[in-house]
This record gives structure tokens, C-alpha cells and sequence, in this order.
């Protein structure tokens, strides 16, 4: 009989709504409820090792382990000196994320000196099998959240965060995170059944079109947590590929930096369908194709750009949308720079979508070109 676990899914906050879409479409379930910063549902192990493979726009996976009330020193330490460990722990020494809100216990250096006591002492009666040893094992991490003194436990199955593929070795000054990068695709191609060209006309290291070639492509290029843990010893499993993909015919990526394309085209796989070009993509139109385009455009900040950030992002938009005329149009600017970008003249707004990206507030606006003006 499969075992049938409490999980709670890290999202960036304000892609929860897309997340809870892509869980349904990869790797459905039952019950699945939402709340800021994640997503909470039961599953087994099978559709742990299938969703750590299949989703894009998580960061990580916890496994809710206990939940109980604590508001002193003594009974944390009882509590888990008490808990059963053995099918959780596969090293002696753990590491801890600990945040504590409107709690009596507030003191995080404490809580897990604590912890790392009544873990030592507890090994002496559930001693660990030696297999962590010899086999190298890493220290697991445990998440330790106390609020209004209930505090939860949670193991983090995932290791480096989802967001670290394996896939794309090749980074440019900027990047923008792949989750990020994946939910915006995503949202771009939601309800679209007839393939584009999707066109990333500042690509950088070609993120948006890496993560719109490997949205349903299941990776496993690198090792999980979970496949350390007791529960999991022993199991062998298998991705089986995935046969769908998003809409697009054809992936196209332009950037002013030669070097950088040309390292990013040496590192793709020979029959990698993203053709990359090295272009200033403000000079000249795109494609005569009808196109998405999808742009994450340099601030200023890490990546120098000519004049003053707003002129720049100006002229950048007055092409994209004047010259280029995309089908769909998604851009990805700094909030306060929201008030620049008015309505323009032939499309609809179909999203507006606000969330923080490395620190900074960040609007993904998508329009879409009105039907008078695609006949």
C-alpha cells in the first residue's frame, strides 16, 4: 500500500496561481489548497519522484513530518526527543531553517542548539543505519516554523533548489531564475493550441527559450534530496519522457553580446532547435513571421544600457510593439516603471502580474494584439 504524505510546495510569491495549474496539468492530485508563498497536498512517493522530474515553477518540495504546540525551551526539547526519526534521518548532524512569528520562543541560535540536542540524544535509542557513511550521504535540511507557539517540522526532499536544472551551464550577468522564466512562458502559452514562433529579443543566456524547450521535458540531471532518506532506500525508478510540449514551432533568441551567444550555442546540443543570432534587436525587425515575444530588457543595473533607464525601455517598447507587431507581447520591468507603458494603440491587456524578482518589485505585463488588427 502506497504511503500517502502531507507536502507543501515553495512558490515564489504571486506564481501560486500558476503552479497550482501546472501541478494539475503534470502531476494531478485530489486535494490541493493554496496560500501565499505555496502550495499544500497529499501524494506518495511516486508522485514526489515525478513531480521533482516534471515541475518547473516550484522552488522546492517539504514533507510535512509533525506539528504540535511549543512555548518553552524544555518541551521542544522532549518533543523531539520523542519524535521517531528513523524513517526520516539518513545523517547525524542536520541542518535547520528556522523562522519564528508571534511566538514565545524567539531565539533562533537556541532553538537549534536545542534541536541539535535532543537529535543526538535521540540517535542513542534510534541509532542511524551506517549507510550514511559509507555512502557519503549530505546533511539533510529540516524547516522549523514556529507561529502563535504551533510549531511545524518539515524535511526538504529537494536539496538545491528546483530552479538549479542541471540543464543551462551557461549564465549571463543577469539571469533571470528559472522558475520565474518558466511560469511567464507558461502564462504566455496558457489556452494557445495553434504553434508560434516564440521570440526572446534580449535573450541573454536564452532562459525564456530554454524553459519553453524543457517545460514537459522531465529532468533528473541531478540529485534530489529525498533519494538519501530512509523512506526512499532502496526504491529504483525511472522518468519516462514526455511526449508534450508547448505550442512552438520555433525558438528565437537575438542579443548584442557576440561572446555570450557564442558560448550559449556551443554549450546547446547539436539538434537543439533554439537558433540564437547575435543582432541589436532595436535596429531592425525581428522576422517577417508572426510571433510571440516574450523580454526580460536590461535596467541599467548589472547589464549597462545607453541614456537613462526609462528613455531606454522607451525606445525598446515603441519598436517592439510599432515595428515588430507580436502576436503576444510579455515584458518584464521594474514596478516603478509601470506608469511609462500606457495602453497601446491595437492590443489588449490580458495580464498584469506583480511579484519580486531578486529583491526588486517587478511587473509581467502581457498584451495581446487585437483581432482588427491581426486581419
Amino acid at each position: 500500500m502506497n504511503v500517502s504524505y502531507d507536502l507543501f510546495l515553495i512558490i515564489p510569491p504571486g506564481l501560486e496561481d500558476l503552479a497550482k495549474k501546472e501541478v494539475e496539468l503534470k502531476c494531478p492530485v485530489s486535494e490541493m489548497t493554496s496560500i501565499k508563498g505555496g502550495l499544500s497536498l497529499k501524494a506518495d512517493i511516486e508522485w514526489i519522484i515525478q513531480a521533482h522530474a516534471l515541475l518547473k515553477i516550484p522552488t522546492r518540495i517539504l514533507m510535512r513530518m509533525a506539528e504540535f504546540k511549543v512555548r518553552d525551551f524544555p518541551k521542544l526539547y522532549q518533543k523531539m526527543l520523542n519524535f521517531k526519526w528513523t524513517p526520516y534521518l539518513s545523517h547525524p548532524q542536520p541542518e535547520w531553517e528556522i523562522t519564528c512569528t508571534r511566538s514565545r520562543l524567539m531565539h533562533t541560535g537556541r532553538i537549534e542548539e536545542t534541536l541539535n540536542k535532543s537529535i543526538q540524544e535521540a540517535l542513542k535509542r534510534q541509532p542511524l543505519n551506517q549507510d550514511w557513511e559509507k555512502k557519503k550521504y549530505s546533511p539533510q535540511c529540516f524547516y522549523v516554523r514556529i507561529c502563535d507557539d504551533i510549531l511545524t517540522l518539515s524535511l526538504d526532499l529537494t536539496g538545491d533548489p528546483l530552479y538549479k536544472r542541471g540543464y543551462q551551464v551557461i549564465k549571463g550577468e543577469a539571469p533571470l531564475r528559472e522558475n520565474f522564466a518558466a511560469a511567464f512562458v507558461f502564462e504566455m502559452m496558457l489556452n494557445e493550441s495553434q504553434e508560434i514562433t516564440l521570440v526572446d529579443p534580449m535573450c541573454g543566456s536564452g532562459t525564456f527559450l530554454t524553459e519553453a524547450l524543457t517545460f514537459f521535458m522531465p529532468l533528473h540531471l541531478r540529485k534530489f534530496s529525498f533519494e538519501e532518506a530512509p523512506f526512499f532506500k532502496g526504491r529504483t525508478f525511472k522518468i519516462i519522457p514526455n511526449d508534450e510540449k508547448l505550442p512552438i514551432k520555433r525558438l528565437l533568441g537575438f542579443d548584442i553580446n557576440d561572446e555570450l551567444i557564442d558560448r550559449v550555442k556551443k554549450a546547446l546540443v547539436p539538434s537543439s532547435p533554439i537558433e540564437l543570432n547575435c543582432r541589436d534587436s532595436l535596429k531592425d525587425k525581428l522576422t517577417e513571421e508572426e510571433v510571440f515575444i516574450i523580454c526580460n530588457p536590461p535596467y541599467g543595473e548589472r547589464i549597462k544600457i545607453l541614456g537613462k533607464r526609462g528613455h531606454y525601455l522607451s525606445e525598446a517598447w515603441k519598436k517592439f510593439i510599432e515595428i515588430d507587431r507580436p502576436l503576444k507581447f510579455g515584458w518584464l520591468l521594474p514596478s516603478d516603471m509601470d506608469d511609462l507603458f500606457h495602453h497601446p494603440k491595437g492590443y489588449e491587456l490580458l495580464s498584469k502580474r506583480q511579484l519580486r524578482n531578486g529583491g526588486m518589485a517587478v511587473t509581467f505585463w502581457i498584451w495581446k494584439r487585437s483581432h482588427l488588427e491581426t486581419i
